[in-house]
């Protein structure tokens, strides 16, 4: 069978990664560095594999999610979380030597990110030993889609595993994507923006056209899909059949919130790619999810696209 084609109009999809606690603080006005800002803060479930997971069961995808979270309040409310949701927990151990991760998204008022800091020591357990002891675990999915924040080590077993499903990076930060240097051969898919780009393909790339000429890059490095994202300018694709770019929608610059939109347009393209449709529609789906976090006001009840029924005829 076809790697590519889709198994069903209810793919199953299991998300390997980040699931900590996201918390924003917005300021008030413009920012002045070295100085107390006022801020307006917030919490919610987060973490891109965590993100990706939410809104791929919004779009009729069966999905599951293994992560790990530490033996404290954080990691059990997040357990508490998965068991009032769609996602199926398939497998979050919890670690008694380490606490829950957490990231905190500094943003503007206009929503635009100023600075992102990210406690998670606990991701680095995720490495080979661990994964080799529970592979059985992730068994029975049509795709796996896992990110960056697993160490190098991790993402290597992963992707080289015999007779794993489909596989789905997506690139977590431009440092974090450098661990998936010596497994762009495995990669099916790889969603990542177009600094992240610049750091694999160890060339600077900037605008649209950046964009592409990365896309082309990393599959010619082995990649068999590459989605590379310019921001509010759009994104750009490349595959065995050729390449392109997409501009972004009109009103890309009104926006409300900016952390996250990476992992809504992976969440959309990937279900749309599951259920058979072309790397471009995919691309086009993406961008438009994207958008419509980017004008959400919440992270977590924010619709993925109010026309579902485009993702169910590829």
């Amino acid at each position: 069978m076809d790697r590519y084609s889709a198994m069903d109009t209810h793919p199953k999809i299991l998300c390997i990664g980040a699931c900590h606690w996201d918390f924003t603080m917005q300021c008030a006005a413009e920012v002045i560095p070295g100085e107390s800002n006022p801020v307006r803060s917030s919490r919610s479930p987060g973490g891109v594999a965590f993100n990706i997971a939410r809104a791929l069961s919004d779009l009729d995808c069966i999905v599951g999610l293994a992560s790990r979270v530490g033996s404290d309040p954080d990691g059990r409310a997040l357990v508490d979380y998965l068991a009032t949701s769609r996602i199926k927990a398939v497998d979050i151990t919890e670690e008694t030597n380490r606490h829950t991760a957490a990231y905190t998204a500094v943003v503007d008022p206009q929503g635009k990110l100023v600075v992102g800091l990210a406690d998670m020591e606990i991701y680095d357990r995720l490495d080979h030993q661990y994964w080799s002891s529970r592979a059985n675990k992730l068994a029975g999915w049509d795709a796996w889609c896992f990110d960056t924040n697993l160490p190098k080590s991790g993402l290597q077993y992963l992707s080289a595993l015999t007779n794993r499903p489909r596989l789905y990076a997506v690139v977590s930060s431009p440092s974090k994507g450098m661990r998936l240097k010596s497994s762009l051969c495995y990669i099916d898919t790889l969603i990542l923006n177009v600094v992240e780009a610049s750091m694999l393909t160890g060339q600077s790339h900037s605008g649209i056209d950046g964009a592409e000429k990365a896309a082309q890059l990393l599959c010619a490095a082995g990649v068999d899909r590459t989605l590379v994202t310019q921001g509010a300018g759009g994104g750009a694709w490349a595959d065995a059949t050729g390449s392109g770019t997409m501009a972004a929608l009109p009103g890309s610059n009104q926006l409300i919130r900016v952390s996250g939109a990476g992992d809504a347009l992976a969440a959309a393209a990937i279900a749309a790619l599951e259920k058979g449709h072309s790397t471009t529609k995919a691309l086009e789906l993406g961008i438009r999810a994207s958008h419509l976090f980017m004008q959400s006001t919440d992270p977590i009840t924010w619709a993925p696209l109010s026309a579902q029924s485009e993702f169910d005829h590829g």
